[in-house]
């Protein structure tokens, strides 16, 4: 059985990840959990088949998905899932920044 941790993201250093998207991000237990900000405009232009369960902690993300999937938009207060098989991309289309808590559930990547 594991023991209770902590997982102390607000230590990590910023990772620029694409214009505009940066990200504090540690492994627990083989999983990635992640702060990622999105400025506004701000967006991912490569394609991700990796699941995510996330949390918007402030203003509004949209993904839009590689196949015939309509857009998902999830606002500050809201959860969201991006299921496996699902290959999507995120971007802030809103005039402040987005910030998420992303974790990756490798477990359900195709």
């Amino acid at each position: 059985m594991a023991d209770p941790t902590v997982l102390p993201l607000d230590a990590v250093e910023w990772d620029e990840e694409a214009p505009g998207v940066r990200a504090r991000h540690a492994e627990l237990g083989g999983v990635r959990w992640a702060i990622v900000e999105y400025a506004p405009g701000g967006g991912r232009p490569e394609w991700c088949d990796v699941a995510h369960v996330g949390y918007v902690l402030s203003g509004e993300i949209r993904y839009e998905f590689s196949d015939t999937r309509s857009p998902l938009a999830a606002r500050r207060g809201e959860g969201f899932t991006l299921p496996p098989g699902a290959a999507h991309r995120g971007k802030n289309h809103g005039s402040a920044p987005a910030i998420l808590l992303v974790i990756d559930e490798p477990y359900l990547a195709p």
